[in-house]
């Protein structure tokens, strides 16, 4: 299984993933020095230097400093391509608390509580869930198979044919089914495993739905992830979790109670 984690070291500007969020190439992106990613990760606060976005942002830096000093052929420094999305984001934050997208997602799906903002856009939530889950082309380096050795044929040797008689065993001719294997193509977002299963799903769920969808979707996931409390840290999810609760009891008696996120509560997928 491949990811995108060379496509966002090195390699043509056109085909070069985003490095703030992984995101595949677009149409359109923007330049980001090396040097300037560096000092934004040095501006962060401790406790979010250390976090693991913080510490696999760095190692790419890494990478693409030592990636540049072997294989460039130009006095132009180092630099990332960054998505326009990402880029505008970093460009309003750089001289408050940056937090850069992916570490505003994981905290905000965590604790509903923005990072440093008065809130979190939700059509932000949906574009980070499409692009943590999409999959892209393969680096050029992956795509190209390694060349295979062909040796000439060897002398052909006749098989004895067995002239015994033997006592045939009838075979079984009961067909046998085979459940046919499905890979998705391309190369998964290399940022994609900084998070855990449960994430991952809901990014899943959070991608193929509305933007209106959001909210029921962090609030029937936060309630799961704390052991489906009782307390509730504001008034926003109790209204969320029993609206999902009312709209997956009409469903029920209806005859149709769809696919459940959490058996316990009852609570419909696509509920918005």
């Amino acid at each position: 299984m491949q990811c995108n984690w060379l496509s966002v070291v090195r390699g043509d500007d056109g085909a070069r993933a985003c490095v703030f969020c992984g995101q595949h190439r677009r149409e359109h992106s923007k330049c980001v020095g090396v040097a300037s990613v560096l000092a934004m990760l040095d501006s962060q606060c401790p406790a979010l230097q250390g976090e693991g976005f913080a510490r696999t942002l760095r190692n790419i830096c890494n990478g693409a400093l030592d990636s540049h000093a072997r294989h460039a052929t130009d006095n132009h420094e180092a630099h990332f391509m960054a998505c326009l999305c990402c880029h505008h984001w970093v460009a309003r934050r750089k001289k408050k608390m940056l937090v850069f997208p992916l570490q505003a997602l994981a905290w905000y799906v965590n604790t509903l509580q923005p990072f440093a903002s008065k809130n979190m856009d939700h059509r932000v939530v949906v574009r980070l869930c499409q692009v943590l889950h999409e999959r892209g082309p393969l680096p050029a380096a992956v795509e190209q198979p390694a060349p295979r050795l062909t040796l000439p044929p060897g002398p052909t040797v006749p098989t004895p044919t067995n002239t015994t008689p033997t006592n045939t065993t009838p075979t079984n001719t009961t067909p046998t089914t085979t459940t046919p294997t499905t890979t998705t193509p391309g190369a998964l977002n290399t940022y994609a495993a900084l998070f855990n299963n449960s994430e991952k799903a809901l990014f899943t769920r959070i991608a193929g739905d509305s933007v209106g969808a959001v909210g029921a979707h962090l609030a029937r996931f936060y309630h799961r992830e704390n052991a489906c409390t009782m307390f509730s840290p504001n008034c926003a999810l109790v209204e969320k979790l029993r609206r999902s609760r009312a709209d997956a009891s009409d469903a029920t008696d209806a005859g149709d109670a769809g696919d459940f996120d959490a058996p316990d509560l009852a609570v419909a997928a696509g509920t918005a």
